[in-house]
């Protein structure tokens, strides 16, 4: 049975003091990485912060809380740093950024921190596009023992001008300190350029993870999916090879979106004649084999002569433009009809022209502007005639008549006022006997 450390009072590692880069009640984690840290490297002399100590740190701590590395010590912020370090921009800065933001021909601007002050460093200029420049401009701004920042200009841009690249360069072998002061300046800096121009931020101890090679593996780790387990990798799998069919415990019914299958030349053409005028009716079938909608029949019938060219076992879809007169006026009611003679056909072919028929409409309103005033469905050939037409365009109007009302009951009715006068007369004894 092991027993836990306790945490350590700490204000030191390696000599380096941490007072000026951490604010009161600052909570710092200290992780031996590789080589156990020998007691005498933690110096306990002044409570700054709570140091807690695990066995094992394997290097792969989080970019924004990585702050040591030095003498086999990692020092860990407890989250974001909780203080800011207090350090601001020169005015030298604010000049390099006015410059930096008004000009074409500057790539990169390096930022330091010189005398607890944030100072321009250095510059580099634009030689080709940013992925021909980087390289070239930013590995030689990275020294080996020294932190620093980085604003890298791309050549993408958005409504307050040049995108720029935050790179924070913190190396390994870096002071123990300076890495604490970057890093409770880091957002003080981006505050100061201006995070509407930041459009991605990197981080990286040594040069392979803020090279164009790293930038790029950054990008893509961003854009992959996240780690799933194994059953839900199964669920997405059965979802992709769902057939637009949802049901849900929300929805309490199925959603299916239908079957659609592709119109032939003739019945395109026979299509955009009627809605041209040129026809009145189109009668559409389904090859069943080759999964097509053909044409049947495209003519200009009159409305008593379409159920001669229906057959009595096969499914059929109909567009006609029906014209007639209603009150006096002259109409053209384009009408849609589905028309499916029961058990007379196989089960396939009912199911096909089923599941077929909506998503057949939707082309035929969306692609080629067609307006039904009514959609219907027959069973039979005979039911599709001129009378029923018209009766389901212009339903008969019902007129209710009014009921006789029974007269009420003697002594059922309301209490009667009775006048002064009849009281007088006596009337009202002789209503009340």
């Amino acid at each position: 049975m092991t027993t836990q450390q306790p945490p350590l009072a700490f204000e030191s590692v390696a000599n380096a003091p941490l007072s000026a880069a951490m604010g009161a009640g600052a909570v710092v984690l200290v992780l031996p990485c590789k080589e156990r840290v020998e007691e005498s490297a933690m110096r306990a002399t002044h409570v700054r912060g709570t140091i807690h100590r695990s066995n094992l740190c394997n290097g792969s701590c989080d970019d924004l809380a990585h702050v040591g590395g030095r003498n086999g010590v990692h020092v860990l912020e407890a989250g974001k740093m909780s203080h800011q370090s207090g350090i601001t921009g020169t005015p030298e800065l604010e000049e390099q950024l006015s410059a930096l933001f008004n000009s074409d021909s500057i790539r990169l601007l390096k930022v330091a921190i010189v005398d607890e002050k944030l100072v321009p460093a250095s510059t580099a200029p634009v030689g080709g596009d940013w992925e021909h420049d980087y390289d070239k401009t930013v590995l030689p701004q990275l020294e080996d023992k020294q932190p620093c920042y980085i604003f890298y200009r791309l050549d993408s841009q958005n409504s307050y001008g040049y995108e720029y690249i935050f790179i924070m360069w913190s190396p390994d072998f870096a002071h123990v300190r300076q890495k604490m002061v970057y890093a409770s300046t880091r957002s003080t800096l981006k505050t100061i350029f201006g995070l509407q121009h930041i459009k991605d931020e990197l981080f990286g101890t040594v040069k392979v993870d803020v090279s164009l090679a790293g930038y790029n593996k950054h990008l893509d780790s961003e854009a992959a999916p996240p780690p799933l387990t194994n059953e839900e990798i199964e669920k997405a799998e059965i979802r992709s090879h769902e057939t637009g069919v949802h049901i849900g415990a929300s929805t309490k019914k199925a959603i299916a979106t239908g079957v659609s299958f592709p119109l032939t030349d003739d019945a395109v053409d026979a299509v955009g004649k009627l809605q041209k005028g040129a026809i009145t009716y189109v009668q559409l079938a389904l090859d069943l084999k080759q999964e097509i909608v053909t044409l049947a029949v495209g003519e200009t019938v009159d409305a008593h002569a379409i159920a001669g060219t229906i057959p009595d076992d096969q499914a059929r879809y109909h567009v006609f433009n029906y014209k007639h007169d209603h009150e006096g006026e002259a109409l053209q009611s384009l009408v849609f009809v589905y028309s499916c003679p029961g058990y007379k056909c196989g089960v396939k072919e009912r199911m096909l022209y089923s599941s077929c028929k909506g998503p057949l409409i939707s082309t035929l309103e969306q692609d080629f502007g067609l307006e039904f005033v009514k959609k219907m469905e027959i069973g039979e050939s005979s039911e599709f005639t001129r009378d029923w037409l018209y009766d389901q365009l212009h339903p008969a109007v019902t007129v209710a008549k009014a009921k006789f009302d029974r007269p009420k009951k003697p002594g059922k009715g309301g209490r009667r006022l009775l006048r002064s006068s009849d009281i007088s007369t006596g009337e009202g004894e002789e209503d009340a006997s």
